[in-house]
């Protein structure tokens, strides 16, 4: 059985927006047995988490972070983290269907979101003039 299916079977709720955040958030945690929040539908496109044993989410060593973020954009799935209670992290997930448009309904590639901030940035830390 894939990841897919066992989503379907362990979140019957789940629509196909909603898998495909399913599986993401499997991916992501190397297995649903490594989450131990309560999923829940977050609209009819997503699903959200309050974790109560998040994993450290970083750029490296335990690369959390960098993974989540390369995940949602190849699979056009806007993925947000904030805080849920003491110890805990909200881990939302929503899928969108477009790579350009209005904001609410896009996600770029990862490409486009680092030309994006390297406009703006620099190696060094300091705002560019563009």
């Amino acid at each position: 059985m894939n990841t897919r299916e066992r989503a379907k079977e362990f979140y019957p709720w789940a629509n196909e927006d909603q898998l495909d955040c399913l599986v993401m958030h499997n991916d992501l945690m190397c297995g649903f047995h490594h989450s131990y929040g309560k999923i829940k539908a977050s609209g009819e496109n997503g699903i959200l988490i309050n974790e109560q044993n998040a994993n450290s989410f970083a750029t490296f060593d335990y690369d959390y972070l960098t993974k989540a973020v390369v995940l949602a954009h190849d699979r056009m799935i806007r993925f947000s983290i904030s805080p849920s209670g003491p110890r805990m992290l909200r881990l939302t997930y929503h899928k969108r269907k477009l790579r350009s448009g209005d904001m609410a309904e896009r996600h770029p590639t990862i490409e486009a979101a680092i030309e994006k901030v390297r406009t703006f940035w620099t190696a060094e830390g300091t705002e560019t003039s563009k």
